[in-house]
């Protein structure tokens, strides 16, 4: 009861969090004023923020139920560490605190653990370190030691100079819903769970942790986990090359240490150049500095030195920039790279490989890819999750299609072939499990194409599921952008993939955009949550186009009394209201689909007919402003005679349970126009065929001709 509870709740916060991060993910590809693109970034951190807390309460809920799994597989260290300090890196917005990476660079090249619990438990450790720390650095260690020749125990560590702990508050740290020094900390955000699901899960997997604290001054929070090696090989090395040397004008005090520290251990010599005037310096020694890699931060490489430096070919310098920095130099011998620093930079700048290990706050980067080839199909039953999913998708240029429910998914496989699926997971009739079921079965050309699960669900160990169940990965929302991106770069047969060489913005032209003068709809609070009129309006047309379907579908779930789809179908229809703002018809719906997840069948059937009343008002309020989506001028009009034969033919199809004569009846129909009534009809019997529905097929028939005669 209680999983099948977290289940409804995960599902539930998550699925407007899909709308939320990934319309802005969208917005900030646009052309807007500095102002705008501020305030569209606040609503992602803001998003991100809510997430991290929704993700934070379920965590704690199924570590208490027993649901949670420790997953293991195999994965790089190094991936891992490129993960957080990219995280991490993007939540320090002090000039003042300084991120630090101290990395043994004989850590196992491969080792076998739950790395997504690992990096969550980094993460919060990490996280309250910035939260807490104002002036001074973050270190985060990575080490190791062999407990046996296939095993070692990892030895993190999360240290920094922040507030501290009072030692009477040592022994309330892992404990639920404890925020310490409340009073101090009082403008603090988080929930007082992520330390204690830290604990939890290190316990989980055969750990510990342990806390050291000296209160003004600063905390060390160390934790050990036990782990497979399944190669022993140093994740960080140097390749043979002739000695190498560096000299470094760091004026930061942790930034310097460490940069010594890390050269150390790669047994680069090291000059310390800190209090030298760079270009008097530069200019005095270019001759003897051949050899010499010269770390300049970004801040202290100004125009005279770079111009120095483009004369000086024999010079090669390293210019040290926050993450955030986007600057290019086209000079060969000027490279720049992002804090933090590390034995894993270093050894790429030493090795000539590439050195810019952590990513930007923009999204863009991580499009570093087009497959104008790749055709992909995705499935979703709400048109505004494909809305968002088609968006975040088009700067890759692949040939997309979507679906709107697994009936179409099957029926578009039969006519093309695509290269990869993204399925959801919750579809009314047939949910994204039975449909793959249904492909893998009886389309064996669909074998080996991958399947790729798109699940607001993420209770227990769903990738496991979704493999025995036939699919290949799955990617949780609300969409992260770079978790589609790299799960779709993951699959996608790598001759579809082509390194990208331009701009990913593609060419915007703006639209002029007329508004809706509608009091019922809540249209400013819409426009904040999606950033974009002409995005508002998109949403808006296809939320009117689906209402007769949704209609006929609400009432006929309730008449058959299929509560399941019908509270698929009230939660969905919940979701689309609230998008473009008809806050009424949404809080109608959300009561009935609260109704229906208790089985309340009273409150179903005394209030159904009241919100089909409301929403075919908003049809009715909506038809002025889409007065056409036909595409019929210039078709002869539909006549009887014809109307008649693609009939007979229908109901023969029906009898022989021949899918692709009923396909074939109502494709005769495309080259015809329709009055309104039989328009609606047609529409109707379009969708029966898509969903392989003879029952629905003859109801639809039999009240056209009631029309014609």
């Amino acid at each position: 009861m209680k999983s099948d509870f977290l289940a409804n709740t995960s599902h539930e916060l998550r699925t407007p969090m899909n709308a939320i991060i990934g319309m802005t993910e969208m917005a900030l590809r646009e052309e807007m004023t500095p102002t705008a693109k501020n305030y569209i970034n606040q609503i992602k951190a803001a998003g991100k923020s809510l997430l991290t807390i929704i993700n934070d309460i379920l965590d704690f809920s199924k570590i208490e139920s027993g649901k949670m799994d420790i997953v293991l597989d195999d994965y790089e260290p190094t991936s891992l560490i490129n993960d957080i300090a990219t995280i991490i890196s993007t939540r320090i917005d002090k000039d003042d605190v300084e991120l630090i990476l101290d990395i043994n660079p004989k850590i196992p090249k491969i080792l076998s653990g739950d790395m997504v619990r690992l990096k969550q438990i980094i993460t919060n450790l990490a996280n309250n370190a910035v939260k807490f720390t104002k002036l001074g650095q973050i270190c985060l260690k990575y080490d190791f030691e062999f407990v046996s020749k296939d095993t070692i125990n990892l030895l993190f560590s999360v240290s920094d100079t922040g507030v501290g702990i009072k030692p009477e508050d040592i022994n309330k740290l892992f404990q639920s819903f404890q925020q310490l020094d409340s009073k101090r900390n009082r403008n603090i955000e988080g929930t007082g769970l992520g330390l204690a699901i830290s604990k939890q899960l290190i316990t989980l997997m055969n750990g510990s942790i342990s806390v050291e604290s000296v209160y003004g001054e600063g905390s060390t929070f160390s934790f050990t986990v036990p782990q497979k090696v399944i190669n022993a090989e140093p994740s960080i090395f140097l390749n043979d090359t002739p000695p190498k040397h560096a000299a470094g004008f760091l004026n930061n005090t942790y930034a310097n240490i460490q940069l010594k520290r890390d050269m150390h251990k790669l047994d680069i010599e090291y000059t310390d150049l800190k209090d030298m005037d760079i270009l008097s310096f530069l200019t005095e020694y270019k001759d003897q500095l051949t050899n010499t890699y010269l770390f300049i931060p970004y801040k202290d490489f100004s125009q005279p030195i770079q111009d120095f430096v483009q004369q000086q070919e024999q010079l090669n310098v390293i210019v040290i920039a926050p993450y955030n920095v986007s600057a290019t130099y086209t000079s060969l011998n000027i490279l720049i790279v992002h804090k933090p620093l590390s034995v894993l930079t270093l050894a790429g700048i030493y090795n000539h490989e590439t050195v810019s290990q952590y990513d930007t706050t923009s999204s863009d980067e991580y499009y570093d890819f087009t497959a104008e080839t790749a055709k992909i199909l995705i499935v979703d039953d709400n048109s505004i999750n494909l809305t968002v999913a088609q968006g975040l998708l088009e700067p890759l240029n692949m040939q997309i299609d979507t679906a709107l429910s697994g009936n179409e998914a099957i029926n578009k496989i039969s006519d093309t072939m695509y290269d990869l699926i993204l399925m959801d997971h919750m579809m009314p009739e047939i949910d994204g499990i039975e449909t793959t079921h249904i492909i893998r079965r009886f389309h064996s050309e669909y074998d080996h194409v991958p399947i790729i699960a798109l699940t607001a669900n993420v209770i227990g160990n769903v990738k496991k599921m979704f493999i025995q169940e036939g699919m290949n990965d799955f990617v949780a929302k609300p969409i992260e952008v770079r978790m589609l991106i790299n799960t779709i770069r993951r699959w996608l047969p790598k001759e579809k993939i082509k390194k990208h060489t331009g701009s990913i913005r593609p060419v915007i032209v703006k639209k002029t955009v007329t508004l809706p003068d509608i009091p019922e709809l809540n249209i400013k609070e819409s426009l904040k949550l999606l950033g974009s009129e002409e995005l508002f309006m998109t949403i808006l047309a296809d939320y009117y186009h689906v209402i007769p379907k949704k209609l006929r579908l609400i009432e006929t779930y309730r008449d058959k009394k299929d509560w399941y789809n019908y509270t698929i179908e009230v939660h969905a229809l919940k979701s689309a209201s609230r998008q473009i703002g008809a806050d009424d018809l949404s809080e109608k719906a959300a009561a009935l689909e609260a109704a229906g997840n208790v089985n309340d069948i009273e409150m179903i059937l005394q209030n159904t007919d009241e919100l089909l009343a409301l929403y075919a008002h908003y049809h009715d309020l909506l038809s002025p402003f889409f007065p056409e989506k036909r595409e019929e001028e210039g078709k002869p009009p539909i006549t009887t005679p014809i109307l008649m034969e693609v009939f007979d033919v229908m109901k023969q199809a029906i009898e022989d349970l021949d899918i692709d004569k009923m396909d074939d009846a109502i494709h005769t129909l495309d080259g015809y126009s329709f009055p309104d009534e039989s328009h609606d009809l047609y529409i109707c019997l379009c969708e029966a065929v898509a969903d392989m529905n003879p029952d629905a097929c003859e109801e639809v028939i039999s009240n056209w001709k009631k029309i014609i005669y």
